[in-house]
């Protein structure tokens, strides 16, 4: 394993692009006009307890008022690992065989294990003669494996050890050279990723092939704090919504009601400064959209760039007394997703989108055939402003929790950096469908029997913050049977689909 200093290496680029003539203003030479496309990946970032468009002003001009923004997007599996794996496959979690971030069911074994890494958005791209890179978060896992790079990536700079998510003194594998950040403000995690973005858009802008880009920076993933010029900048008060440190938890399933005294007793201990943390890191996040957006003007790629906004998974921050994510309810699965480029019409969708749909979308805007076996659904249809018939009206959730190991979906982990505090975040293994208008989960799935499996359903319409679970009571199980009954007939229909059946409207 080779080490070097992250300051000889960026010395080594810009010779590079010294010795090729490379400037601010570079064109691309050849005459291929496929469009280019820059995915920008926010980590845990919801749609609903985090207002981050007043820390992403730039963005929000940028983007959001330009493109066409999504208001109902959602993730299946609302955890880091198995959400990025849906992203690069466009494969609900039982298909890509990653369902969580360790284990039998998740993080980066399971992904190579499971044969995922041949069958990614990125390494098709590759194929069709696109130069792809990517800078941040990669998979969880990938730690264990720090020198590989998988295929289908022409400039990679992925994040390899655990302290990627304190913002400093981590590691980064740079084309295969380990390279060490230390605790300097240059070193800010998010500011690398940044400059490493502009550097790949005026280089491949010279070459003359098409470009993907993946900008993944963990923010606003805790513990990172916000970048030395924006430490004094503050956000206030916390968003409480009407869920936060829920009350009465009785209609809950055994394991929130059993863990509730000491989630809530984490969530007061934690959510301002986390909440503060998290708008700080936003602000950073904004700086590097508006970096690229300009590099893109220069360079004279963004009139046929495609740029996608969005978030791994979303963050309760204090909802139904929880921290982190991997729940079914709204703040976990719902996140932000805002698409601008050519022929894109600015304006607001309420179609539903899902984590599968990114993969076949970025295939379809570079003339890439999808492959059959690809779950999600291209989203270009929708960018004329209109939803075609028959589109999407519900998805499948899914999660595998640590109940397996018989501690009844709870452990403790200790998060990275100096503080040394105890994370109570897991969760049981569910499944769940959500539709236009109910969510519905099934509690247990690896745990227990089918008779010993818990309920919860959510009339949105009625109950946005699903404080009443409709099944809680024998009253409510027998007045709800005939909706139950087809809820679960749709869940045993996704639950087992497989390409083209993952893409029918129930």
């Amino acid at each position: 394993m080779t080490l070097l200093p992250k300051s000889v290496l960026l010395l080594s680029g810009a010779l590079t692009l010294f010795a090729t003539g490379v400037t601010a203003t570079s064109t691309r030479a050849a005459t291929d006009d496929r469009p280019n496309v820059v995915m920008i990946l926010a980590d845990d970032l919801d749609d609903r307890t985090t207002p981050y468009w007043d820390a992403m002003p730039k963005t929000k001009a940028l983007l959001q008022q330009t493109g066409l923004t999504f208001t109902n997007s959602f993730v299946t599996t609302p955890i880091c690992c198995a959400a990025r794996a849906s992203i690069l496959t466009g494969k609900y979690g039982h298909n890509s065989h990653v369902l969580t971030n360790f284990g039998e069911f998740g993080g980066f074994a399971a992904f190579e294990a499971n044969g995922n890494e041949d069958r990614t958005f990125v390494k098709y791209l590759h194929d069709a003669g696109y130069r792809t890179g990517m800078a941040g978060k990669y998979l969880n896992g990938l730690e264990d494996s720090p020198e590989h790079i998988p295929p289908g990536w022409d400039d990679w700079n992925a994040g390899v050890t655990q302290t990627l998510y304190t913002g400093y003194n981590y590691t980064l594998n740079e084309n295969g050279t380990m390279v060490q950040y230390g605790d300097q403000p240059s070193d800010y995690q998010v500011d690398v990723v940044a400059a490493k973005s502009n550097a790949f858009i005026k280089e491949s802008s010279a070459g003359g092939k098409p470009f993907f880009w993946y900008a993944a920076s963990t923010a606003p993933h805790l513990p990172m704090p916000p970048p030395p010029r924006y430490a004094d900048k503050r956000f206030g008060p916390t968003p409480h919504l009407a869920n936060f440190q829920e009350k009465d938890v009785s209609d809950k399933p055994t394991w929130l009601k059993q863990s509730k005294t000491v989630r809530s007793a984490l969530v007061a201990a934690t959510n301002d400064r986390d909440y503060r943390n998290r708008m700080g890191t936003l602000l950073a996040l904004d700086d590097m959209v508006a970096g690229i957006v300009k590099t893109l003007k220069e360079t004279g790629e963004y009139d046929n760039t495609y740029l996608i906004f969005a978030s791994d998974n979303g963050y309760n921050l204090g909802a139904h007394r929880l921290v982190q994510k991997m729940a079914p309810y709204e703040e976990s699965t719902r996140v932000p997703l805002v698409v601008s480029g050519p022929h894109v019409k600015r304006g607001v969708t309420t179609a539903m989108a899902t984590s599968i749909d990114y993969g076949p979308t970025i295939l379809d805007l570079a003339g890439v055939p999808i492959p059959g076996d690809v779950d999600g659904a291209s989203l270009v249809p929708l960018f004329g402003g209109r939803t075609p018939g028959g589109w999407r009206t519900d998805f499948f959730g899914q999660y595998a929790g640590d109940g397996v190991t018989d501690r009844d979906g709870i452990f403790q982990e200790y998060t990275p950096g100096d503080t040394k505090e105890v994370y109570l975040i897991d969760v049981p293994s569910w499944s769940s469908l959500r539709t236009e208008r109910y969510v519905y989960t099934r509690w247990y799935d690896l745990e227990r029997s089918a008779a010993k499996r818990e309920y919860e359903l959510y009339d949105l319409a009625t109950d946005p913050y699903e404080l009443h679970n409709l099944l809680a009571t024998a009253k409510g199980r027998e007045r709800h049977a005939g909706l139950v009954a087809r809820l679960n007939k749709r869940m045993a229909e996704l639950g087992s689909c497989q390409g083209a059946t993952c893409r029918t409207s129930g």
